[in-house]
């Protein structure tokens, strides 16, 4: 329950102040109907950007890698305490684990796959999406700014809603209002303005400790 919380020595008392404060706003609204959320304020959406995407795809693979080497060492090890006495002193003898790994270029593959495809399958975080990664097209400079600034919604497009398509005036500043396809995908396809900064809502105190300590 609210993993996003963190607790540090067992201590559940920001979680316990979260869910309170949940509650607190749930009542609020009910009294009071404007003071519930929008779900089409920018403030309260997520954008999945790249270095998100690939982060997860490489932390799958790695932890498949590092199991499945485990699982290796484990029969190369069982294997080698069933030796004899004599053989076992022999430093030779013991197994060499990474030259039982025979796939080494699986995470690159993996890399090149998704990339290459678009198609971003982790089973571990049950994400299976298409079109992830697309062709740079290159018509002109504008048309090359476009693409790189490219939002892209997981709403239905085949849906009659106008909420989602409609122009949100949190995105003052953050989306440009005209660019936009028409038909299906019209108001679902946006682009980001060029100075957009988008945060990613983690600590900076470990990287600050492992670069200037």
């Amino acid at each position: 329950l609210l993993s996003q919380i963190e607790c540090t020595n067992n201590n559940f008392a920001p979680k316990i102040r979260y869910l309170g404060l949940m509650v607190r706003r749930l009542i609020n609204a009910t009294y009071d109907e404007r003071l519930i959320d929008d779900r089409d304020y920018y403030g309260n959406k997520r954008l999945e950007l790249s270095g998100q995407l690939v982060s997860l795809l490489f932390e799958d693979q790695m932890k498949s890698m590092n199991a499945e080497l485990q699982k290796q060492a484990d029969i190369a090890l069982s294997k080698w305490h069933q030796q004899s006495a004599a053989k076992k002193t022999d430093p030779s003898t013991y197994p060499d684990v990474l030259d039982l790994w025979t796939d080494r270029s699986r995470l690159t593959k993996a890399m090149f796959h998704a990339i290459s495809t678009g198609n971003w399958n982790i089973k571990r975080y049950k994400m299976e999406r298409s079109g992830v990664s697309q062709v740079l097209s290159r018509f002109s400079y504008m048309s090359s700014l476009g693409s790189m600034m490219r939002v892209r919604s997981n709403f239905e497009k085949s849906r009659k809603v106008a909420g989602p398509r409609a122009l949100q005036p949190s995105q003052w500043g953050m989306l440009c209002p005209a660019d936009t396809p028409e038909g299906e995908q019209c108001g679902l396809v946006k682009h980001l303005s060029l100075l957009t900064h988008v945060t990613t809502g983690e600590s900076e105190a470990p990287l600050r400790q492992l670069c200037y300590c």
